[in-house]
């Protein structure tokens, strides 16, 4: 966490490009989870020069919103030619996944450093992040208290009615304490509607986490961080948050 707001307080360049490398190594999850769970890293070798592709979206992103543009173009390219009935363009499950890729976390996380580069983005990104952090303590502190009712349990077992619930108290809690201590100007009314909305945002990125580790027939994305499993694992609710705040700040 104290590394995390020092790059946060810096900005610029520096967080951009830190942003890029956690894209890359997320990117490389993400493939390697579709593509290739039960097989060394070594064979995504062939594919690194479209693993580098999320990464540039996102630190970019800091020169123009245009790499916005370009990642979704090119997202569009990758996934229509993973949808022909042809290999003529290369493999098409690689292509869908690689299209996909540059959406999440490429697209979807490059929103993090939008959001730095507001005129109050170091006070958003805080929020950002700090909010997360709660939605997911409370969700996780409750359910695991008095958790009985299943949410999604085709996607997470474990999950529950009664954490979620905790969830959204917790993001109601973090953006009614942190909105009016960063000044970020909001009146009670949108403090509500946005503490519930991360609330949900938050819960949703985890779920589309799980359900894309489900599908794919993996634990966890990697074990980068033990006993934490992967990058995507850390960063699956801050990516249901990230593009929810962003939209907010910038024309709320």
């Amino acid at each position: 966490m104290p590394a995390l707001l020092a790059v946060i307080a810096l900005g610029g360049w520096t967080f951009a490009i830190v942003a890029g490398l956690i894209a890359l190594g997320a990117t490389a999850e993400f493939a390697r989870v579709w593509l290739a769970p039960d097989r060394p890293w070594r064979t995504l070798a062939p594919l690194a020069p479209m693993l580098c592709a999320p990464a540039v979206v996102v630190a970019g992103a800091h020169a123009s919103e245009r790499f916005l543009l370009a990642g979704a173009v090119l997202a569009l390219l990758f996934l229509a030619a993973g949808h022909l009935r042809t290999d003529a363009f290369g493999p098409r499950k690689t292509l869908r996944v690689m299209g996909w890729a540059i959406v999440y976390p490429g697209i979807v996380f490059a929103t993090v450093v939008l959001t730095r580069d507001l005129e109050q983005g170091r006070d958003w990104l805080l929020l950002l992040v700090l909010t997360t952090f709660t939605v997911d303590t409370g969700a996780y502190a409750t359910g695991s208290l008095i958790g009985r009712r299943p949410l999604a349990p085709a996607i997470s077992p474990r999950k529950t009615l009664e954490g979620a619930l905790g969830g959204l108290a917790g993001g109601l809690l973090a953006v009614g304490v942190l909105a009016p201590l960063l000044g970020l100007g909001l009146n009670a009314g949108a403090i509500v509607a946005l503490g519930l909305g991360l609330g949900v945002a938050a819960q949703a990125g985890d779920l589309l986490e799980s359900w894309m580790k489900r599908r794919a027939g993996v634990k966890d994305s990697s074990g980068l961080l033990p006993g934490h499993g992967g990058l995507l694992d850390r960063l699956d609710s801050i990516a249901g948050v990230a593009p929810v705040v962003y939209l907010v700040a910038n024309f709320g």
